[in-house]
């Protein structure tokens, strides 16, 4: 009995297995196909010139990437950020605790991870290290180098830290993005409420780090709400049996 409950574990781990490699194959191809077809936008532009000089003031660690690789072509900095999309689907398998399939699927068909996906801007990278820091807190260092949207990302539960360490870590994170914020170039561009919601790229890491929150927190916090609610049904019955044993047991003696 043991060996074969063994026997259809391994089946099913080797199963989804097989199932995460195509949805990571989708994923990479949804990134991937014809990825340098058309030439950088404005953005994507002045990326390109950042890695070019090796300007780090902003959007720090995929320009490090690109710069360190001597990316040039269209094709080769969108990579950057297509294969970061590409590694998140994994990355989120493997950290979330419910679902982990339909968690790999949203973010490999998702339309908005696609997108950023195949730019050459920084929040796909980002995305991959908020994903990362759900299980590594220090994750989250190169997801705030990337972008500072990534402080939405940080996990707000769960972690085995003291009350002031929790204090501590929450001063020095907005420190060190108010600061990023300072030194950057864009600091002065005075944006509006409604540019931001216009703005698809801001949603990128929020999106992602609510798919974290409703796969580990959400949906399984649901199915014990159901569980406990279905158990009633079945008590009345083993109160109703054990009755019944009870009268025998009597009737007996």
């Amino acid at each position: 009995m043991g060996k074969l409950k063994l026997s259809l574990n391994s089946l099913d781990v080797g199963k989804n297995r097989i199932l995460l490699f195509l949805i990571i194959s989708l994923g990479m191809f949804l990134r991937f196909y014809d990825l340098g077809g058309k030439p950088l936008w404005i953005d994507e532009c002045l990326f390109a010139f950042m890695v070019k000089d090796g300007n780090y003031i902003q959007e720090t660690i995929p320009v490090f990437i690109g710069h360190v690789l001597g990316l040039h072509s269209d094709f080769w900095l969108r990579s950057i950020s297509a294969v970061c999309g590409t590694l998140t689907i994994p990355a989120v398998y493997f950290v979330v605790n419910k679902r982990k399939l339909s968690a790999a699927l949203i973010v490999a068909i998702f339309p908005l991870f696609v997108f950023w996906s195949r730019m050459a801007r920084p929040y796909a990278v980002a995305g991959l290290f908020v994903v990362l820091g759900w299980k590594y807190w220090w994750s989250y260092i190169p997801a705030l180098l990337t972008t500072p949207i990534s402080i939405v990302g940080i996990r707000l539960v769960n972690w085995n830290f003291s009350k002031q360490k929790k204090i501590l870590l929450s001063i020095s994170v907005l420190f060190v993005v108010a600061i990023i914020y300072l030194i950057r170039p864009d600091a002065g561009r005075n944006w509006s409420f409604q540019q931001v919601f216009l703005s698809s790229r801001w949603f990128y890491v929020p999106f992602i780090t609510a798919l974290l929150y409703v796969f580990d927190y959400l949906l399984p916090f649901l199915d014990g709400r159901f569980i406990k609610r279905s158990t009633p049904l079945v008590q009345p019955r083993g109160k109703f049996q054990r009755l019944e044993k009870r009268k025998k047991s009597r009737v007996l003696h």
